[in-house]
């Protein structure tokens, strides 16, 4: 398949992902408009701002990785395209599930459903690694040491995905916690999401 149309579909749907979580920030209406009704309508539009925050970090995060991972594929097929689909598909219903959390933060409907999306996707990302794994379409330079790190990487970010969903039924805040917990673990590249070494100056890697 064409790597950079793949790519482009995908780096797009990332873009509008991200972009579109403003839109769960609402611009108050105040019936009498004043400058502490202003601020004190702000300041209640917490949630939302928590909210919009944890999203972009996991949106970008997912981008990230997503770039990272693909630069070590040698090749792409349909079933890749497929499941890079679905991935697509549940991070753009992402931004409607922060609008819910940050309008009820401490509800457990809105908990669950950001913790089910966000499994979802998590399952997603395994799913495709697992498949690359599988048809072996990793480039010969990638190291198994680099795939059985990003293999655990993965699992632990369902791993607590899959935990912070269920807290949520009970402990909502709790969860939400949780979803920033794993987020900051994300933030330190394993496996194949790593930077790659720099060239040496006679030019071999």
């Amino acid at each position: 398949m064409n790597r950079s149309r793949f790519e482009n579909a995908s780096d797009g749907v990332f873009a509008i992902a991200v972009t579109l979580l403003v839109l769960g920030l609402a611009v108050p209406v105040l019936a009498h408009p004043s400058e502490p009704a202003l601020i004190a309508r702000l300041v209640a539009l917490w949630p939302s701002f928590l909210a919009y925050a944890l999203s972009f970090a996991v949106i970008g995060i997912m981008w990230n990785n997503h770039q990272m991972l693909f630069r070590t594929v040698e090749r792409l097929d349909r079933s890749t395209w497929l499941i890079n689909l679905v991935l697509l598909g549940i991070t753009a219903f992402i931004p409607f599930a922060t609008a819910v959390l940050g309008e009820y933060p401490s509800l457990r409907p809105a908990a669950v459903l950001y913790g089910l999306t966000l499994t979802a996707a998590s399952i997603t990302y395994n799913s495709l690694l697992q498949y690359l794994i599988a048809r072996a379409m990793f480039k010969p330079s990638v190291t198994q040491a680099a795939v059985r790190a990003t293999v655990f990487h993965y699992r632990v970010g369902l791993t607590v995905y899959a935990a912070a969903t269920i807290l949520a039924f009970a402990f909502p805040v709790l969860s939400f916690a949780l979803y920033w917990a794993i987020t900051l673990y994300y933030l330190f590249p394993r496996g194949v999401d790593a930077d790659l070494p720099e060239p040496s100056a006679s030019g071999n890697p």
